[in-house]
């Protein structure tokens, strides 16, 4: 099926509804124009009838009109005066036939039309002045139906003009509207060919501005995710490279026969790093499909904590201290609550010189050690993959944390406390 521009849709509705709305107008100004010419012929039928009032047969005609044909009757005493005729618009029988519709009273006119073969309407008035004497004028319908068509043609005429103006605005507007669409359009398009590295902004105050606006928010957005997707997976490189090249030279080694049972160890050690680092990176992928696809429960997290800590029993010098209180829940998944708790403490167990503490309370949860400050620069950047402290490690347990509590709409951040590091975990107010 063949596709219809945007354009094309504007200009086909427009002059469709114009359309309409000129043969509504047509027929409502022929109408008015019309109800408007017949009250006008009455009033002058009537003010004629008024001059006639005391009309002589000797006298000189009193009325001079243009441009509408007036014939009228005097009739006083039982005597007709006729002025012309009364043989170019009414006969005789259609005299009869008027005087026959009313009947005698003092001072009242009557105004009214009839049809005849000739014309299309007769319009006439019957103005009784005294018993026994009345007057009847007469015109024809040619005043009515010309004054209706000038008057029709003119205001079509205006109707055309402004449905000119409106035409030629509609496409110009339409023009506009298409080329700002064209030029969306081809920044889309061209997005993936500049890396997503070209800013695009329309200047209108609409509804296309603010899906410009909108598609610029998304492509700083992808722009970052690219440039943090292609950092990631240079620090990736560098973080794998160190065990793999260690378990290729001992395993050279061996073949040698140059290692002992020590390099053995190391091996495995190694194959542990690499094997950890492997389950780290799995996991962060996995939050890319993380999906609400059952409801959020509520998650005991004094549980979860003591599962993690009895985890760490023989993994550290140090008691990790609890402050928790038993009934506090999260809503969310347990196993990935599990999997925040165990990432923060691991995380602080590499800095803790003597203390970690685990402080629980209703909607807040702090793990704390008593390590070094962490400075401010990485303090913003702490969540980002592969982001470096202070001594240099990087890696993305802290991405893990922040996307999980992101999903379950929970908040962290770090605070450096007056001895030590506190990550504090929020609900959302």
């Amino acid at each position: 099926m063949r596709k219809i521009s945007i354009l094309s849709q504007i200009v086909i509705i427009f002059v469709s509804i114009l359309l309409a709305s000129c043969t509504i107008f047509s027929f409502l100004t022929g109408t008015i124009t019309r109800i408007g010419a017949e009250e006008e012929v009455y009033s002058r039928l009537i003010s004629y009838s008024s001059i006639l009032t005391n009309y002589q047969p000797s006298d000189k005609f009193p009325i001079k009109n243009n441009d509408m044909v007036v014939e009228f009757v005097v009739i006083k005493k039982e005597v007709k005066f006729e002025s012309q005729g009364l043989s170019t618009i009414i006969n005789e029988e259609d005299l009869t036939r008027i005087l026959e519709m009313y009947n005698e009273q003092e001072n009242i006119i009557y105004k009214d039309k009839i049809k005849n073969n000739k014309y299309e309407k007769i319009y006439f008035i019957v103005n009784y002045i005294g018993p026994g004497d009345y007057i009847i004028m007469t015109t024809n319908s040619n005043y009515v139906t010309n004054r209706t068509k000038v008057m029709s043609s003119r205001m079509m005429l205006l109707f055309a003009i402004i449905s000119s103006v409106a035409i030629l605005t509609i496409g110009f507007w339409g023009n506009t509207l298409i080329s700002r669409i064209k030029k969306l359009q081809e920044h889309i398009d061209s997005m993936p060919k500049n890396e997503y590295a070209k800013a695009y902004n329309d200047d209108g105050f609409d509804e296309l501005s603010e899906l410009s606006k909108s598609i610029e928010v998304m492509r700083r957005e992808i722009n970052q995710s690219e440039i943090a997707k292609k950092e990631m997976l240079q620090n990736i490189s560098h973080d794998f490279k160190t065990p793999i090249a260690v378990i290729k030279s001992y395993a050279e080694a061996q073949l040698d026969g140059m290692a002992d049972e020590e390099s053995s160890k190391i091996i495995i050690n190694s194959a542990d790093i690499l094997k950890h680092k492997v389950n780290m990176l799995l996991e962060y992928n996995s939050l890319e499909y993380l999906s609400k696809n059952k409801e959020f429960e509520e998650v005991n997290m004094s549980e979860v904590i003591k599962e993690v800590v009895q985890g760490y029993k023989f993994q550290t010098e140090f008691k990790i201290d609890l402050d928790i209180d038993e009934d506090v829940t999260f809503l969310g998944y347990r196993e990935n609550y599990y999997t925040v708790v165990d990432n923060i403490i691991d995380n602080a167990k590499r800095y803790a010189k003597s203390q970690i503490k685990i402080i629980l309370k209703k909607d807040r949860l702090r793990i704390y050690n008593d390590g070094e400050h962490i400075s401010e620069a990485f303090v913003e950047n702490a969540f980002k993959p592969y982001e470096k402290d202070s001594k240099g490690q990087f890696g993305l347990g802290l991405s893990i944390v922040k996307k999980t509590l992101d999903f379950f709409d929970m908040q962290i951040k770090v605070v450096n406390e007056e001895v030590g590091v506190s990550f504090i975990i929020t609900t959302r107010k």
